[in-house]
């Protein structure tokens, strides 16, 4: 059974001075993401969870850059409210155990914190203002918590086969709940722009080594943005459970990927699953 995640992203501001050198979400990073600074209003956010909850999807991704805890909170809330959705935040590191605590009680069922690397100096390189100490305390505090917690791998950014290991070996000892594997993508405009695409064929290879040391996983994510059709079932093959940033045709916002600009289309994605065999969590679509 094959999951599939919507996403809403609330705000592209970010307060980090210095940009990753790979971001392309937040404001001025690249002409090919959001650029211009983008915040979901309430009602935005109310009518376009109730949007995806008709098209079938039962889990959303709500995330925004670092010093936007309040929005996603107010979003997490809304969409608790009106729907029935699985919620997934995602503030990177912007979290302590107050922040924590508080997403718990309005019901958050998942917490992201992507490590991203665990190679300090490649981590200090390419996140000048973040912290990786801070994102892997974070990663407890959400466990502490008895919050699921995913915490993904960006591959392809200059990492090493022994980088991969020691951070895959780091997500088994915390007992993590999902493990996104990312595969880089170079956005216009970035410091980045000209470093190569992570291959495919690694990224498969990075999906099969945490699905192997990490068995008692609850989902292997690929986000749409960073396999594409083309790697959709390769990547289910080799072990992913869960596809996200998935929305439905006719979004009622500007959408654009984390990772690269594309989204994926659910009424495109779910013949392609289905012609292999593949079920999905996905309800019939409610009629409007």
């Amino acid at each position: 059974m094959i999951e599939i995640t919507s996403t809403i992203h609330v705000s592209n501001y970010c307060s980090f001075l210095k940009r990753c050198a790979y971001c392309g979400f937040a404001v001025g990073t690249s002409s090919e993401g959001y650029f211009f600074l983008t915040e979901k209003k309430k009602e935005e956010i109310k009518k376009v969870a109730i949007f995806i909850e008709k098209s079938g999807i039962k889990r959303v991704s709500v995330s925004a850059g670092y010093g936007n805890f309040r929005k996603v909170l107010s979003a997490l809330e809304i969409i608790k409210e009106f729907t029935k959705l699985k919620v997934l935040t995602n503030v990177g590191g912007d979290l302590d155990k107050e922040k924590i605590e508080i997403l718990k009680k309005a019901g958050v069922d998942t917490i992201c914190c992507n490590l991203e690397t665990m190679n300090k100096r490649l981590f200090r390189k390419l996140k000048p203002d973040d912290s990786i100490q801070q994102r892997m305390k974070v990663c407890f505090l959400v466990k502490e918590a008895g919050i699921e917690l995913s915490s993904g791998i960006l591959v392809g950014i200059g990492e090493t086969d022994e980088d991969r290991r020691t951070h895959i070996e780091f997500l088994k000892e915390i007992e993590v709940d999902e493990v996104p594997v990312m595969g880089f993508h170079p956005y216009k405009n970035t410091p980045m722009e000209d470093f190569p695409s992570a291959p495919l064929k690694l990224q498969l290879k990075v999906i099969k080594e945490v699905r192997k040391a990490i068995p008692g996983l609850k989902r292997v994510t690929v986000p749409f943005p960073t396999i594409g059709k083309e790697g959709l079932i390769p990547a289910l093959k080799a072990g992913a459970t869960n596809v996200a940033t998935v929305v439905p045709k006719n979004y009622p916002l500007l959408i654009k990927g984390v990772g690269s600009p594309t989204v994926g289309v659910l009424e495109e994605i779910l013949p392609i699953l289905e012609k292999e065999g593949f079920e999905t969590d996905v309800r019939k679509p409610v009629s409007v």
